[in-house]
């Protein structure tokens, strides 16, 4: 508690570089922090990401930094978050700047719902896919895909789109399984989520582009089923991928899910990377194949967090459909000889929230009465309350006190509120947060917020 209240309040209002200043913290990790920026001279919203004063003088740490940076100018694309800036400041040490992204990642959402329709799980799927490919192809290995690292923001237009960010540890090098430089990651070769990491990632061994297969492979094995199958710290998640032939299947967790997808996703978790797709086209193209329907727009931010997710989505297809849907794939058959039965439908349309509210994505302590705070961040804002994701679970109808950076102003508060409902899963607990009586003044902030994401939305999504 104490770290995060001496870096949001001392580094809050700083200047970066002589330009950049500091409006609120956004994010923090193990070696770094993300702000809230602003642009003197451009009037532009930033994010600004720096090393903890404990990892600024670290020469691999700075290298990194500096590292990501380069990664994300030489795979510029829609797919991943974009690079604007970076530098090395005598003060705060090097820094990076992207683009401002306004969402929730696939985590905070995955935390909140628990898991994905069968219709989102093949539109996340396929452009994860697309992605990734473009990446391949300029000798880039994400390294660290999983649903934190996946972003659900939206465009200048409403529409939503899905973002790549944290290239910290990308592997680069020529592709098409050949070498990838490690310089950098040697002395760290864990670095990531040891869930969602490949074999030959965990065992230390080389990594290619099948090391990314695997972990997109993961992390829609999560969306489909609401968890991992191998779980717990770096040497638990080691025993158990060595011990096990391959992961529980897909319909074992969620008898609905469509044969086909299922078969596809379970393909690309072989152990072995020779048994797996070849190429993340390889992977987009038999889920495209699979789901035998357009992938259509979804509403992943629309979606209300303490709804269920969709369930009971149709359970077509045999196991020997999937089986085809690799090899014409592989046959680079078009799609139309695949068969024409949807499997999953098309995404539905969310209903409207009675409450408006608005994603926003902030560390936030929760403070019990007479208790040690704890670390949590928000995922959603509004008059009546917050939507927070949480290490642990509160007791429904406990009051706390929630300490939080304020949208727009980057005022730090303190707010009363009450548990109204909670979610357990995934290691984390979602919590439906109801405010006590805000002051006017910060009712008015947050009207003027939601206000403001109301109005980028496209006129059918508002």
């Amino acid at each position: 508690m104490a770290a995060l209240e001496g870096v949001s309040e001392s580094l809050v209002g700083a200047i970066v570089d002589t330009r950049y200043e500091l409006r609120r913290l956004v994010a923090h990790g193990g070696m770094g922090l993300v702000f809230e920026a602003y642009h003197r001279f451009t009037r532009q919203i930033v994010a600004l990401k720096l090393l903890h004063d404990a990892c600024r003088q670290l020469k691999e740490a700075r290298a990194r930094l500096l590292r990501e940076a380069h990664a994300l100018a030489v795979v510029r694309h829609p797919g991943f978050v974009e690079v604007l800036d970076a530098g090395v400041c005598g003060e705060h040490g090097p820094y990076l700047v992207l683009e401002m992204l306004e969402g929730r990642t696939l985590d905070g959402i995955l935390a909140s719902r628990r898991r994905l329709s069968v219709a989102e799980v093949v539109h996340v799927g396929a452009h994860l896919c697309s992605t990734l490919a473009y990446a391949h192809g300029r000798g880039i290995v994400h390294r660290d895909l999983k649903p934190s690292n996946v972003f659900v923001a939206r465009n200048e237009i409403g529409r939503e789109k899905i973002k790549l960010i944290d290239l910290g540890v990308a592997a680069m090098g020529t592709g098409q399984h050949g070498p990838f430089d490690r310089k950098l990651t040697t002395t760290h070769e864990v670095l990531g989520t040891p869930e969602y990491m490949a074999p030959e990632q965990l065992w230390g061994r080389e990594v290619d582009e099948r090391t990314d297969v695997y972990a997109t492979g993961m992390t829609l094995y999560e969306c489909l089923t609401g968890e991992v199958p191998y779980g717990g710290a770096y040497p638990d998640v080691v025993v158990q991928v060595s011990n096990a032939t391959s992961p529980p299947r897909v319909r074992h967790r969620r008898p609905e899910t469509p044969a086909a997808l299922a078969t596809v996703i379970e393909h690309a978790l072989e152990k072995d990377p020779g048994a797996r797709f070849q190429s993340i086209v390889e992977f987009g193209r038999a889920i495209v194949a699979a789901s035998y329907s357009p992938v259509g727009p979804i509403h992943l931010l629309s979606a209300a967090a303490d709804d269920a997710p969709e369930s009971g989505e149709r359970a077509a297809g045999e196991p020997e459909q999937a089986e085809q849907a690799i090899k014409l794939v592989r046959r680079k058959v078009p799609r139309s000889e695949a068969g024409a039965q949807p499997l999953g439908g098309a995404p539905s349309r969310p209903e409207r929230r009675q409450r408006p509210r608005a994603p926003y994505v902030t560390p936030v302590l929760l403070l019990r009465p007479n208790a040690e705070a704890v670390e949590a961040r928000s995922e959603e804002i509004g008059l009546e309350g917050m939507l927070v994701l949480s290490p642990q679970s509160f007791p429904v109808g406990m009051t706390i006190d929630l300490r939080f950076a304020m949208p727009t102003t980057g005022e730090m508060v303190v707010v009363a509120g009450n548990i109204r409902w909670t979610r357990e899963g995934r290691g984390k607990a979602a919590l439906g947060v109801e405010f006590g009586a805000l002051p006017a003044g910060l009712s008015q902030i947050v009207i003027d917020y939601i206000a403001s994401e109301k109005t980028a939305r496209s006129p059918d999504e508002s």
